[in-house]
């Protein structure tokens, strides 16, 4: 068995938050941006929680919001695509809060 030499934590930190916003970066940046790009009253009923292969899922809390969401995509595409380096392609609308908040 081989032994690497222990590093101290406070030096691995940077390069492990560094791969994350590289892999997660796009996510944060809809999330910190979200009451932007669709409004305060429909952000505070909508929650964009996955980014994957150019899906977004957003969770809603009310049929009506999935509803306007639908009814804006276009426009919200092109939000998204431009806030995102076009890594945004597709919207999927979930109801219901996400799993791990149950």
């Amino acid at each position: 068995m081989s032994w690497h030499k222990p590093e101290r934590l406070g030096g691995l930190i940077p390069g492990v938050l560094e791969r994350m916003g590289e892999r997660h970066g796009p996510l944060f940046e809809i999330q910190r941006d979200w009451r932007r790009l669709v409004g305060r009253q429909l952000a505070a009923h909508t929650k964009p929680v996955g980014l994957r292969r150019g899906v977004l899922t957003v969770h809603i809390d009310r049929p009506g919001d999935g509803f306007a969401l639908s009814y804006r995509k276009p426009e919200l595409l092109e939000r998204l695509r431009a806030a995102t380096q076009r890594k945004v392609e597709e919207i999927v609308i979930r109801p219901g809060d996400p799993p791990w908040t149950a």
